[in-house]
């Protein structure tokens, strides 16, 4: 079961996922949201280009109170003084700025909105037969004259009345938004993208949805609409008020702060992380710690592997951690431990909602993976 909670702390509005798992909650999740003045995933802009590199295809946009992002061009006639409409796919991170494309997207409960009119496209985990897919189709295709859409893994079992609804409020807002960039002053901000905490649970399996609770009363008024629009039980929203004890303390938010930040990271058999990153890649060692001697045993070797190789894949979601990731974990002597591990690895990356790639184990012993970069890392 999960539960989510969205509390107000001295660092900002702070988002936690926690996960149950054998009666003990854990942190899957972590997020502190930025101020009003930063520029975040999915937020939609009218752009003046300041400068195009022809070498690197790209062009400098920007975005307002003299911020600056990337853009690839994917189109010719592109020049200094062009205004265009963008949106955030990538945040800045360290000294990168945020990338921008004129491939713009609305996410929605079962649907995407995009702006490929006519384009339609399922996600890859979930299972839409030949029959259905034509159903969709015929019910969307009203809509897409000017856009296009992406099914979700959520509307796997959704009627397509239910898809019609959400295709047309969807619609509608993306129309809007194209109004306003007809008639707005470049370079503004034409929509601030989706609340993490949304998008968190936009992706979630709902039947796996314990709670949701927040002292904010913004994000309560948020979530109650959400809450209304997708159906979900009311009882399971709750608006936290005691100023006894903070919910923040409550749930030892700030601890959990502690540990997405911190560079070692303790499993249960006593063996460790250790977690450095740079703005290339992300590096985590494997220790074998307090099990120095057993761990010499292949079978102990292997069972820590195992372990670290679980908590990785935690740690890459609750540090937001992406790019390239090498991992070098403890030497295995078995033939076909290597590959075991590799398969292991590849089914716990799977319970990521961003996508991630496990590559191979180098011949020196290391684990390469990528993990697709879209929000900033944690810290």
């Amino acid at each position: 079961m999960n539960k989510l909670i969205i509390a107000n702390t001295e660092k900002g509005l702070t988002s936690v996922l926690l996960e149950e798992e054998n009666s003990h909650a854990r942190a899957v999740r972590f997020s502190v949201a930025g101020d009003e003045e930063s520029f975040g995933f999915g937020d939609i802009f009218r752009v003046r280009v300041r400068n195009v590199t022809k070498g690197l295809a790209g062009a400098f946009a920007e975005l307002g109170n003299g911020r600056m992002a990337y853009m690839n061009l994917n189109r010719p006639g592109v020049k200094p003084g062009t205004e265009l409409t963008v949106q955030i796919s990538q945040e800045a991170f360290g000294t990168k700025l945020p990338t921008v494309s004129e491939e713009i997207s609305l996410p929605g409960e079962y649907l995407v909105v995009t702006n490929e009119p006519g384009s339609i496209a399922f996600s890859r985990r979930a299972d839409f037969s030949g029959e259905r897919r034509e159903q969709i189709h015929a019910c969307l295709l009203p809509y897409m004259t000017h856009c296009g859409f992406i099914l979700r893994t959520a509307a796997e079992n959704v009627s397509e009345d239910d898809l019609a609804k959400e295709a047309k409020k969807l619609t509608e807002e993306f129309e809007r938004i194209l109004v306003k960039a007809a008639h707005a002053p470049a370079p503004i901000r034409l929509q601030s993208g989706q609340s993490i905490y949304l998008e968190w649970l936009q992706g979630l399996d709902k039947k796996t949805l314990q709670e949701v609770i927040t002292d904010d009363a913004a994000s309560y008024e948020t979530l109650r609409a959400y809450f209304e629009q997708a159906g979900l039980p009311a009882e399971k929203l709750r608006f936290y008020e005691d100023p006894t004890l903070p919910l923040k303390n409550l749930y030892s938010l700030e601890k959990i702060r502690e540990e997405a930040a911190g560079r070692r990271v303790w499993l249960k058999s006593g063996a460790y992380l250790v977690i450095d990153r740079t703005e290339a890649m992300t590096v985590i060692d494997v220790n074998s710690g307090k099990d120095e001697k057993d761990a010499q045993s292949p079978q102990a070797a292997e069972t820590i592997n195992r372990e670290a190789a679980k908590e990785v894949a935690r740690q890459l979601q609750l540090r937001n951690l992406s790019g390239m990731v090498m991992i070098d974990f403890i030497n295995m002597k078995r033939p076909g431990a290597q590959e075991e591990l590799l398969s292991f690895m590849r089914k716990e990356t799977e319970k990521d909602p961003v996508y991630t790639k496990v590559l191979d184990i180098t011949q020196l012993g290391i684990m390469e993976l990528t993990r697709r970069r879209i929000r900033r890392p944690f810290l």
